[in-house]
């Protein structure tokens, strides 16, 4: 399987095979943490991104549109989950798929089977009311 991440803005495009190595290319040092710290890297970087993430959403559903509310799993675990966009941080993957719906990254995935049976890659988008 092979993951390609672009950053928003296309400033970056990584491949690699496994969530911990595109982490890696967005979280200083991340490749060298042990799983719990790699917890604590994903929460600090999500806590980081929000406020990005929060102005461009607004930006995509303009001054009269009501842009969902993102938040992070860990500092509102009781939150009506109703229009909320959140940030999953318990695991590599799920951190990244969060990044991509939120449209701080944009995610394929390539399964690796031969172009004849391939689906469309998954793809995940900013949330955009326009879409």
């Amino acid at each position: 399987m092979t993951i390609r991440m672009i950053g928003a803005g296309g400033r970056q495009d990584v491949s690699a095979e496994h969530p911990a190595d595109l982490l890696a290319e967005l979280i200083p040092g991340y490749a060298g943490l042990s799983p719990q710290r790699r917890r604590a890297a994903r929460v600090r970087h999500a806590e980081g991104s929000l406020t990005r993430i929060r102005q461009r959403l607004a930006a995509a559903f303009g001054p009269d549109g009501a842009a969902p509310t993102v938040l992070v799993d860990t500092r509102h675990p009781h939150y009506p989950a109703s229009s909320v966009l959140w940030i999953h941080t318990d695991d590599d993957e799920r951190y990244l798929r969060s990044l991509a719906v939120v449209g701080d990254i944009f995610l394929t995935v390539d399964e690796g089977r031969p172009p004849a049976e391939a689906p469309d890659p998954v793809v995940s988008h900013p949330a955009d009311p326009h879409r």
